[in-house]
């Protein structure tokens, strides 16, 4: 029996209904049309109605290429993400999004997976795009890219960056220094000395601030910081690198393992997790084990993660809000917005056995 395909017809493809059609249809005049989807306070509400309705029943779907290249930019924004497979991005970037949606502004979602280069031509894309502003989670301390946007009329708001000058950008982040002390502390205080901190590239403020928190948190209870910590870096933040990290870790056998390991994130910690468990390392009874972030499945997993919560979903909306009041108001002053982080206590740390 022979195949037999399907072709569709050039009758299948329907022709885009244009504003004039949608004037006819009303008994209006195109400009009426257009005042109706661009400015309805001006036009009679009987009118206006019967403009709608024409609308609606030819399916007419404006076109916003001709108003974008008036105006100079599209009724779009960037969020550019440092990794799009981790939830705590998952849920800033829902707190953009709603904000954004609200103002009818899309969002469009770009991952640089902390590479300059991918982070360089996203933000290129986006001048390409005309896009109305960005937020976006730089990889590093090099803001370059960022002002070369600003000077092609682009705004843009920084999330997750603390030690920006105010008068370069707005800036919205957690206090990552004050949640490395409430790790450090909560570790000190179930009596671990030794503790391990597992990093991703030092590049990444986040990583840096949380590192000092956790040393001042030693200093603060009479042990010597660079004792008392072991760093391990790893080349990313995810949980590919957290069992990688595991070797080191363990490093010099059972007499120098850390009795804690504090991890830059949750996604690193839940890598480790892994990683111990294979070698028949238990937590909490053989090694505590905590996180940063409190992603959602920090609290699913058996024994829970113990993390440092951020306000991920408000991060993010107070991202969007900010970058709204630059692009409404020219005279717009810039501003830096921080969060306090909260010590969530769960099952993978216990007092020192």
């Amino acid at each position: 029996m022979a195949a037999t395909t399907s072709q569709s017809s050039s009758d299948d493809t329907r022709r885009p209904v244009g504003i004039g059609e949608v004037a006819a249809r009303a008994g209006v005049s195109p400009g009426t049309v257009s005042n109706v989807l661009n400015r309805p306070e001006r036009v009679a509400e009987a009118t206006r109605r019967r403009v709608e309705e024409a609308i609606r029943e030819l399916d007419y779907v404006r076109n916003s290429s001709g108003s974008s290249l008036r105006s100079g930019r599209t009724d779009s924004i960037g969020l550019l993400v440092l990794d799009v497979t981790n939830p705590f991005f998952t849920e800033v970037a829902r707190g953009v999004e709603d904000e954004a949606t609200a103002e009818g502004l899309a969002v469009l979602l770009l991952n640089s997976a902390e590479r300059a280069d991918r982070q360089r031509r996203s933000l290129r894309l986006l001048a390409e795009q005309r896009a109305a502003g960005a937020v976006v989670m730089p990889i590093d301390d090099d803001l370059s890219d960022l002002l070369w946007l600003r000077q092609r009329g682009i705004s843009w708001v920084l999330l997750d960056r603390g030690d920006i000058e105010v008068e370069e950008g707005c800036s919205v982040c957690v206090d990552n220094h004050a949640g490395g002390l409430a790790a450090g502390r909560h570790l000190i205080s179930l009596g671990h000395e030794r503790i391990s901190f597992v990093s991703g590239p030092f590049a990444i403020e986040q990583c840096r601030d949380r590192l000092a928190g956790l040393r001042s948190a030693c200093a603060e209870a009479g042990l010597d910081p660079h004792e008392a910590v072991r760093v391990v870096e790893t080349p990313q933040l995810n949980a590919r690198s957290g069992e990688d990290a595991a070797e080191a870790v363990l490093a010099g056998g059972p007499r120098r393992r850390p009795q804690a390991v504090f991890c830059a994130n949750d996604q690193l910690a839940l890598g480790l997790l892994k990683s111990l468990g294979r070698r028949g390392i238990r937590a909490p009874e053989d090694i505590s084990v905590m996180g940063y972030d409190d992603i959602d499945v920090a609290s699913l997993i058996h024994p829970g993660l113990t993390s440092v919560a951020q306000p991920k979903y408000e991060m993010g909306r107070a991202a969007m809000r900010l970058l709204l009041a630059e692009l409404n108001d020219p005279g717009h002053r810039h501003e830096r917005l921080r969060f306090e982080p909260t010590l969530v206590a769960r099952g993978s740390t216990s007092a020192r056995r």
